[in-house]
């Protein structure tokens, strides 16, 4: 009705407009005002004129007839024009199939009486620009062919406020050295031998609301404490960290700023991506990484700011407590970061840094005065993409490390009698101070068959780090990092070289799940894995049992003698006696059979 009553108003008006142009104006007055005489002004008129005053009535009535007829006509052609209107509109008063309200219909000629009113609804009726959402970080490629990425596409289920995950990984690990004990060691990922072991059990997942965010995943299985012995921070100060937290392997929240690309603030634990593998080993490319991935950390516990500058590059600061460490091990925190470009679908590189921390505990409430540098670098390359064919994949990974120790005073008598000198430096021995660097590099190449249902990977790796503060610590008489062990020392200057291979076979039926087979070796220059007489004195008797407030020490009855320098302790050999000396090999090769599952 609203839009009838506006049509009419809008033809009345036209049709008035074409009146007014055909009319003369005193014929248009009378219409108007009929009880006014259509005389023309004779005010400067001399005299009366009878004959013209006859003239003139006659042609006014004349006149007033045409109008009349007309108006008539005009009456009569706009209801046509109203019937007409009636039978194009629908039930509801807009016009058939149009999908609009007629409120918004506006006349082709703006009302001159009112032109303003036509412009306002003209703006009205124009939506405003929007400003486009920045592209998402990495998004413009699938990037599940990277060595450390899970090539999960899907989440099994999603909503606005959680996204859930969940992890388990068992193994079989035979090494062909086959152990009394069953206990391997130098690994972060293989620590029982001729044993299905759970290696990994993880719940949680990623909560998001608006812009806060968070991540929580539990560890549950081997990796709750295999990883935290590593981690020597408990072992300064009070309160024990490893029970607090070495049930998450991540556990953090933050906030999401539209800035650029995205601007992350997160605080807690997170995964360390040195090393380029995943801490979770369904992500990888082989189960046992080489020494550069699992022999740096596998997180960090303090502040990170991702910041994403453009769609392919992440600018990544980090404020942490310090290495792989749940606290402080000197007066320091580390800093560090990650740049991670990928200018193409085929190609990632990242460059991961650390340096300032304190990360060796010692003397002086556990300090020893020693900072840590380290650089970290990888390049993926996916040189070959055939979705069509039986090969459709194959890419490579290369990584290389640099770092070292410097700093530190004074000296120390070690538990075979020497005197070790702590000062350190990143270059070469001196009668005042000895070499503490760590050198290294690792190369995969992956192979993909059948669409993605096959994957073969072979490589390995190399290090060399003299003073052993990479080295992984054998569990020997149930040592860690804070005990640590006089069978294995870990002094300035203590010489370590090794080197690695592998060949891995997978098997993945679905994209949640991966069938693992793999053959590994691995050599280092002095003894070090674990041999046939294990590492642990006596088999299920004290002090074997962990924990013991024995663990790491000497089993009364153990002599140490003069021996070669490339030795587990160098300068000199384990003489059992009475007492126990470990069987540690150079070598060590071993099958690896593994279940991972993703969701």
């Amino acid at each position: 009705m609203k839009r009838l009553f506006t049509t009419k108003i809008i033809m009345i008006v036209v049709a008035l407009s074409v009146c007014s142009s055909r009319l003369p104006m005193q014929a248009f007055a009378q219409v108007n005002q009929p009880e006014q005489k259509l005389t023309t002004d004779s005010s400067n008129d001399k005299g009366p004129n009878t004959a013209s005053d006859a003239s003139s009535a006659t042609s006014a009535n004349t006149t007033n007839a045409e109008i009349l007829k007309e108006l008539q006509q005009m009456h009569a052609r706009i209801a046509e024009l109203e019937a007409k209107l009636k039978a194009q509109q629908g039930p509801f008063g807009t016009a058939a199939g149009s999908g609009e309200s007629t409120s918004r219909v506006t006349p082709t000629e703006p009302s001159v009486a009112n032109p303003s009113s036509s412009v306002a609804s003209k703006e009205q009726t124009q939506v405003a620009p929007t400003k486009p959402e920045p592209e998402a970080p990495f998004a413009y490629a699938d990037w599940t062919w990277l060595n450390g990425n899970p090539r999960t596409k899907h989440p099994v289920w999603d909503s606005k406020f959680f996204t859930p995950e969940i992890r388990l990984d068992a193994n079989y690990i035979s090494s062909f050295n086959h152990p009394r004990d069953d206990s391997l060691g130098g690994s972060t990922e293989t620590f029982r031998s001729n044993e299905v072991q759970i290696e990994q059990i993880s719940f949680g997942g990623d909560f998001h609301v608006d812009n806060v965010r968070a991540r929580i995943l539990t560890m549950g299985g081997l990796f709750g404490v295999t990883t935290p012995r590593n981690d020597a921070s408990p072992g300064r100060g009070q309160w024990d960290l490893r029970g607090a937290y070495k049930y998450f392997s991540e556990a953090n929240a933050g906030y999401h700023f539209n800035v650029n690309h995205g601007l992350n603030f997160d605080a807690g634990i997170f995964v360390s991506y040195i090393g380029l593998f995943s801490y979770y080993n369904f992500d990888n490319w082989a189960y046992q990484p080489s020494y550069v991935s699992s022999n740096t950390p596998w997180f960090f516990n303090g502040v990170r700011i991702q910041w994403f500058p453009t769609a392919k590059l992440k600018i990544e600061p980090w404020i942490i407590n310090g290495w792989q460490s749940y606290g402080r091990m000197g007066s320091k925190p580390g800093l560090g970061g990650q740049i991670l470009w990928r200018p193409t679908p085929w190609l990632s590189v990242v460059s991961n840094n650390y340096g300032m921390g304190e990360d060796t505990v010692g003397n002086g409430n556990g300090q020893f005065g020693r900072s840590r540098i380290h650089t970290d670098n990888s390049v993926e390359v996916k040189y070959y993409d055939r979705p069509d064919k039986f090969l459709d994949k194959m890419a490579f990974s290369l990584t290389g490390d640099l770092g070292c120790e410097y700093g530190g005073k004074g000296t120390a008598i070690g538990a075979q009698g020497q005197t070790v000198i702590l000062n350190t430096n990143c270059f070469h021995d001196t009668p005042t101070s000895r070499k503490q660097t760590f050198a290294g590099w690792m190369a995969y190449n992956r192979f993909w068959f059948k669409k993605d249902t096959y994957g073969v990977t072979v490589g390995g790796g190399a290090m060399d780090n003299p003073g052993r503060y990479l080295v992984l610590l054998p569990p020997i008489n149930g040592a860690d990092a804070i005990s640590g062990t006089p069978y294995f020392t870990q002094n300035p200057g203590d010489p370590y070289k090794a080197w690695d291979t592998s060949l891995t076979f997978d098997w993945m039926p679905k994209e949640y799940i991966t069938f693992r087979t793999e053959y590994g070796y691995r050599h280092a220059n002095v003894p070090y894995w674990s041999g046939r007489g294990g590492i642990t004195p006596g088999v299920n008797t004290f002090p074997s049992v962990i924990p013991s407030p024995n663990a790491g020490s000497v089993v009364p009855g153990t002599l140490f003698v003069p021996g070669p320098v490339l030795s587990a302790t160098p300068g000199f050999t384990c003489v059992a006696g009475t007492g126990f000396c470990p069987d540690l090999r150079n070598d060590e090769a071993s099958l690896r059979f593994a279940v991972m599952v993703k969701f």
